[in-house]
């Protein structure tokens, strides 16, 4: 081209730079944040040729970890010695002896494997225990009218299973006689656990097909949330998995109301059924016994507590 046209593309190009330098300006850091967001959720993966190198650490074996675990035992063990609990005992079981190394691991399990909070949890349960007569609430035959009692209906690889169905409206009304009867039957539970092996834990089988509204209400919602704090503080997880049976359309309702005050291991652990009780399959040594009403009478056959703590039962 000539001098002159070659000036004017030259003048051209710089207007339009002149025009579009403002917008770079203004919209380029907005749409560099918006990549960067993408790419950090995820959404738009960055472009590569070659595949990052991810530097290799070490994965710790099962020994390890079991040394590990032994270890943290023995400190909690040790530290019970320092505080005087040499001679307690729960569900049975001296804590100090040999025999007391499965549960204190629960207990461990329970605190993310923090000796430190482990020991408070222990002393702090059997102080909650002392104080509230704990050990006693298997003694009482009836708690009132809408407190059923638990039933064992048979056995799974991982426990005993455990039934129990909804309460009454009755018992809504007395936030500690709810929380009482559910840890009588959680007492009662635990007593059926061999608690002198390794991870002791027992099914627990909802019935929910009794669900009415007053079951989704303030009162239902505050007698949970109580009843959650104290398992949460003084009781390690013996639940394996939690089977809702029964379940009617409304129970999704209820559940997402539930779900809130829930601790994270237990929602972990639910498993819902449409069908009925005797139609579930926990592993693969099921012996149930006949499926039985929630108005069968059989009250205070599985709340005989295990008085040595051993197998026996």
């Amino acid at each position: 081209p000539t001098g002159g046209e070659a000036l004017r593309r030259v003048t051209k190009a710089g207007s339009m730079v002149l025009l579009i330098a403002p917008l770079l300006v203004r919209f380029l850091p907005k749409a560099l944040l918006a990549a960067a967001l993408l790419r950090r959720g995820g959404v738009l993966a960055p472009v590569s040729r070659q595949p990052a190198l991810v530097p290799c650490s070490p994965v710790p074996s099962a020994a390890l970890l079991a040394s590990d675990e032994e270890n943290a035992v023995i400190q909690l063990r040790n530290a019970l010695l320092q505080v005087g609990l040499e001679s307690a005992c729960l569900w049975g079981v001296e804590l100090t002896a040999e025999s007391g190394a499965p549960l204190l691991r629960q207990f461990l399990r329970a605190r993310r494997w923090s000796v430190d909070e482990a020991r408070r949890m222990l002393q702090g349960t059997l102080r909650w225990r002392r104080e509230n007569g704990v050990d006693e609430l298997g003694l009482v035959a009836s708690f009132g009218d809408g407190m059923p009692a638990d039933r064992i209906i048979g056995r799974g690889g991982a426990g005993p299973l455990v039934l129990a169905t909804l309460p009454g409206r009755a018992a809504l009304t007395d936030v500690k006689r709810f929380v009482r009867w559910r840890i009588a039957m959680q007492e009662a539970a635990i007593r059926t656990l061999c608690l002198t092996q390794s991870a002791p834990a027992f099914t627990m089988v909802m019935d929910v097909s009794g669900l009415r509204r007053f079951h989704l209400s303030k009162e239902m919602r505050s007698c949970t949330a109580e009843l959650t704090r104290i398992i949460q503080n003084y009781y390690p997880c013996f639940l394996s998995k939690l089977l809702v049976v029964n379940t009617p359309p409304a129970f999704s309702c209820a559940w997402s109301l539930l779900r809130p005050v829930l601790p994270p291991s237990l929602l972990r652990s639910v498993q819902l059924q449409r069908g009925p009780a005797d139609c579930i399959v926990v592993g693969q040594d099921i012996a149930a016994e006949p499926h039985r009403t929630p108005g069968d009478d059989r009250r205070g056959e599985h709340t005989r507590p295990v008085e040595d703590g051993t197998c026996a039962q």
